[in-house]
């Protein structure tokens, strides 16, 4: 099959481009690209290696932008890419400088490298969000990495990305946080539990998932996701998105107003997608 990422934050939108049938293989149609989030690099990153592993060809076609292809170069999607993908397009030459405190590349997330992951992106939460909402976003983005690596876990793991923007261009300041994984999805995950065996779609199943305590074992764990939209306080602004098999969620919160839009998709993914983006007014 034929993924295209058109556009700006293809990969956030609800219904994904799908086009044609091709058995065996999967091409992500890149050509199009104008603006990616590391959303869009982790999720690539995710369903090319559950193709892979399946035994079937992947294909990246590069975007017709150079600054795009660049910035996937520099994010290191290309070489977070399953072993024997084609790659189809020009790579730049790179001069990388060090971004440390900014970017946090595609990084493979493992039960041993969790840690490690898990203790930058906390650096960069409290570099860019301040003390308090640094601690508080990156308490609900170590319920995402947990959920990864346990129940999300699979032979092909999960991945994340993140990058903080200074609002020069944009007037808002505002850090990225996606993690990805290629596990059995949330609804099938919290249907281990009996007393979440009344949930039948994944759009439901998500929308139960920012629940305080919802979990798929019964040891009342699950309180960090609620924590993504209610950690940062004043005046930021709150988006996550989440994605898992057929269903979609959209969550915004600012002061102190919450909305919460569940929603079904056309083309389903295997595992969870999630992407968290807290900003502020420059």
């Amino acid at each position: 099959m034929r993924l295209e990422l058109p556009g700006h934050h293809p990969l956030l939108r609800r219904n994904l481009v799908m086009r044609g049938a091709e058995p065996g293989r999967l091409v992500l149609d890149a050509r199009r690209l104008m603006f990616a989030s590391p959303l869009d690099l982790t999720a690539a990153a995710a369903a090319m290696h559950t193709h892979a592993a399946a035994g079937r060809e992947t294909t990246l076609v590069l975007p017709d932008s150079p600054d795009v292809t660049a910035y996937m170069q520099r994010m290191d999607l290309l070489k977070a890419l399953p072993h024997g993908t084609r790659v189809e397009g020009d790579v730049p030459d790179e001069t990388r400088y060090d971004r440390s405190t900014t970017l946090l590349e595609i990084a493979h997330l493992q039960a041993d490298t969790a840690d490690v992951i898990g203790e930058r992106l906390g650096q960069m939460a409290i570099r860019h969000l301040g003390p308090r909402d640094g601690r508080r976003v990156f308490k609900g983005v170590g319920e995402l990495i947990d959920n990864a690596i346990s129940h999300g876990a699979s032979t092909c793991g999960a991945f994340t990305a993140a990058q903080a923007y200074s609002g020069k261009t944009t007037g808002y300041r505002r850090l990225e946080i996606a993690v990805c994984d290629t596990g059995i999805g949330v609804l099938s995950h919290l249907r281990r539990n009996p007393d979440h065996a009344h949930i039948v779609t994944s759009a439901e199943a998500l929308k139960h998932a920012l629940r305080p305590g919802v979990s798929g074992t019964q040891d009342k764990r699950g309180n960090g996701l609620p924590d993504l939209l209610s950690g940062p306080g004043g005046s930021a602004t709150t988006r996550l998105v989440l994605r898992s098999g057929d269903g979609l969620l959209r969550a915004s919160r600012l002061r102190g107003s919450e909305l919460i839009l569940p929603a079904d998709t056309s083309v389903p993914v295997q595992g969870t997608w999630s992407w968290l983006r807290v900003s502020y007014r420059s």
